[in-house]
Parts: structure tokens; C-alpha cells; sequence
């Protein structure tokens, strides 16, 4: 696909209530790496507290002054060199962690654990989905399936994807009763995917009315 211009506008987040937009470069992928237009782009409760509370963060929560947008979702436009898995036109979730690729968290799957300083988020320590197109590495992609929706993609990004982890983890199923204390997007979303993996009892709980 022929991109008609070189630059676009980008959300930024300078952590004092407000979203700036800039006009930026669109990227150009490199080996292994992919464009994505930007088809939807949800927004992840650590984006709230950048825009509202000053959330600068340390370490993995470190916001480097990047294109914000930390639950992306699109379409492949153009690939770069050595891809082995997608092509253009695919429909793809960009996971919120980019890892190193080769730790053993990374390997297992776990790249949200990973600790080497290459790990960063999008949205945070790389550009993220607030923006017409997003740079990123194939190894953090999922196809979209055709029966979801672009949003529904971008919710599965980091939301819904965060609590399936966790869920996997501890091996939900028939014989469980499930209690999720908080039900903000997160909460509400361990309650579905709890439902879906065949949890007989749901029980959500908050402290606000």
C-alpha cells in the first residue's frame, strides 16, 4: 500500500490534564517490523493517570514522552524485511509489551515480565495507537479474528488479554466460584472471561455503589 503523505498527528501526554497532538514522521518499518494503520485504540486506566495526575512512573510505568495509545488494534499497510507470519491486509492486536524475545519470561509467553531494559510498552517507552499508524515489531502481534470487531481487538490489547493471563494461570473451569474484588473495566473483564472459560458462580464486588 502507497502511503499518500510522510507525516501525521500523534497524541501526547504531558501529565497535566490535557492531551497535546503533534505532527510527526510516519515510521517506515525495518526488519521485522510492521505498519499498522490505526483502526481503533482504547484507552488503558495507566493512560488516565498520565493525563490526569502527573503519572510520570519509574521503570516498566515510565512514560518517555511517546505517541500515547497502550491498547492498539489495525490493519498490517506495509511490511518490512524477514516477516514469517503476517502479510499486508492481515487484521492484527498489537500487544501492550513489546519484550526482548529471548528470556525465559519471553519464551513462556510472559513477555509482560520481562526485565530486560529492550521491554517496553506501547504507549510508553515506544509509540503507541493514538495515532493513524503504529510501528511495530511482528513478535508482538495476534491475528484479529473476522468475527471481532477493530475494538474489540484493541480491548483484548491489554485489558481483557492481562486478566486471560492471569486466568490461564491459575486454571479456571466448571468447578470454580469466582470473586473479583473492583469492577472497573479490568474487574468486569475477569468476570467474562471467567463466565467463558465455564466458571458456574460469578460474584463482583465494589466499593462503589
Amino acid at each position: 500500500m502507497t502511503i499518500q503523505t510522510n507525516k501525521m498527528p500523534a497524541a501526547y501526554l504531558p501529565g497535566n490534564s490535557t492531551v497535546v497532538l503533534k505532527e510527526v514522521d510516519i515510521p517506515v518499518p525495518g526488519h521485522g517490523q510492521v505498519l499498522v494503520k490505526t483502526k481503533s485504540s482504547t484507552i488503558c486506566g495507566s493512560d488516565i493517570r498520565a493525563i490526569y495526575h502527573q503519572h510520570l512512573g519509574k521503570g516498566p510505568e515510565g512514560y518517555q514522552n511517546k505517541i500515547a495509545g497502550h491498547e492498539p488494534c489495525g490493519q498490517i499497510v506495509q511490511c518490512g524485511p524477514g516477516l514469517k507470519r503476517f502479510k499486508e491486509g492481515d487484521r492484527v492486536i498489537i500487544y501492550h509489551i513489546s519484550g526482548c524475545g529471548v528470556c525465559n519470561d519471553c519464551r513462556r509467553g510472559y513477555m509482560i515480565s520481562c526485565t530486560s531494559p529492550h521491554r517496553a510498552a506501547y504507549g510508553w517507552q515506544r509509540d503507541g495507537g493514538m495515532a493513524p499508524y503504529i510501528l511495530a515489531e511482528e513478535k508482538d502481534l495476534v491475528l484479529l479474528p473476522d468475527e471481532l470487531s477493530y475494538t474489540d481487538g484493541a480491548q483484548v490489547a491489554c485489558g481483557f488479554g492481562t486478566v486471560y493471563e492471569g486466568i490461564e494461570k491459575i486454571g479456571i473451569c466448571g468447578n470454580d466460584a469466582v470473586l473479583v474484588t473492583g469492577l472497573g473495566p479490568v474487574g468486569l473483564a475477569a468476570l467474562m472471561d471467567a463466565k467463558a472459560m465455564g466458571a458456574q458462580k460469578l460474584v463482583g464486588v465494589d466499593v462503589v455503589e
